[in-house]
């Protein structure tokens, strides 16, 4: 593998998630099926209250089908960042391993190091998009030591750009049922009209109304019912994409603490090895070298603590957007109400 497919594999976030085939999928295995039952039993009076509320409309198969094929998307995304975190945690070990084991190391250059990088992950079956992988082979390939804190902060980028249709989603359901609940209403409305208009007779008023009202009601409740499945879904899959969403930035925050305490000063440690072993050190160059290292350590505690508090500032963020979404949607049934 060359630097240049290294590079190619930067643009490949390693924990994104495709959402076509669990949209293809939940269509085939949710949506058609949902719409086959309302289509033949939608319209059946003795059916059950609970069947009503899954399949009474043609809006409530959508909102299922947008649930399970959402819910789908985040359960194979956290299967995909379980496996990322372990290989993560396996290429670092790995490696400081290798290190501390060989210390010939030592008389090596970066080139040298980003082929044991490459040996380990082959052995390991660890892809080169795995973000471990890729910050090591960035850094031991490029001359600007600050590539690594580059990509970093791609990879929190990366890592919102990746929840973008879930966030859809999360909003998506409780607006179709807000449709369900207007296209209800305007059916009732539409059924009473009916009834009034049907005669002239002051007398038959009464009767059609007696006749109509079972299909008023109906349609109210179908309104409503909507909007019903649509809130409880939307909660279950809320929560479950800010537990992931939480553990997501976890895995980048650890990543961050191995990557800047445990292997880039290890990596510095190496590359003042081997400027000594050049014969150009000396007890100057010495003191100079380790205090350079102290300082790329102090540096990246620096840049941990704005990690995290970049990090605890999009947590406030969407805890803020989730408390306004709550007020919305509240203020929204008391209207409807």
């Amino acid at each position: 593998m060359t630097v240049e497919n290294s590079n190619n594999t930067l643009n490949q976030y390693p924990v994104e998630q495709p959402f076509k085939s669990p949209l293809t999928l939940t269509a085939i295995l949710v949506l058609i099926p949902a719409l086959a039952l309302y289509w033949f039993l939608g319209d059946t009076q003795s059916m059950p209250r609970a069947f009503k509320i899954f399949f009474g409309n043609w809006i409530s198969p959508i909102i299922l089908w947008f649930f399970c094929a959402s819910f789908l998307h985040l359960w194979l995304k956290k299967a995909k960042l379980k496996k990322e975190n372990d290989q993560s945690v396996l290429l670092a070990n790995t490696f400081i391993s290798s290190i501390n084991e060989d210390q010939t190391i030592i008389d090596n250059d970066a080139h040298s190091l980003h082929l044991k990088t490459l040996k380990i992950s082959e052995q390991n079956n660890i892809p080169a998009n795995n973000l471990m992988n890729t910050r090591l082979s960035l850094f031991l390939n490029h001359n600007d030591e600050s590539v690594d804190d580059t990509f970093a902060i791609k990879e929190r980028e990366y890592m919102k750009g990746s929840f973008s249709l879930s966030r859809f989603m999360v909003w998506a359901i409780p607006i179709m049922g807000f449709i369900g609940t207007v296209w209800g209403i305007s059916n009732g409305i539409s059924h009473f009209s009916d009834a009034m208009t049907s005669t002239n007779s002051v007398t038959d008023v009464s009767a059609m109304l007696k006749e109509n009202l079972p299909l008023v009601t109906s349609s109210l409740a179908t309104a409503f019912d909507t909007t019903l499945l649509a809130l409880l879904l939307s909660i279950p899959l809320m929560m479950l994409m800010l537990t992931l969403e939480k553990t997501e930035e976890a895995y980048l925050i650890e990543l961050d603490e191995r990557w800047y305490h445990d292997i880039k000063p290890l990596l510095a440690d190496v590359n003042g090895n081997t400027a000594a072993s050049t014969g150009t050190t000396t007890t100057v160059s010495s003191t100079a070298q380790a205090s350079n290292d102290s300082n790329n350590k102090v540096a990246g505690e620096i840049k941990l603590l704005s990690t995290q508090i970049k990090a605890l500032q999009e947590t406030m963020e969407d805890l803020y957007e989730t408390i306004f979404t709550s007020k919305i949607s509240a203020s929204q049934k008391d209207e409807t109400k």
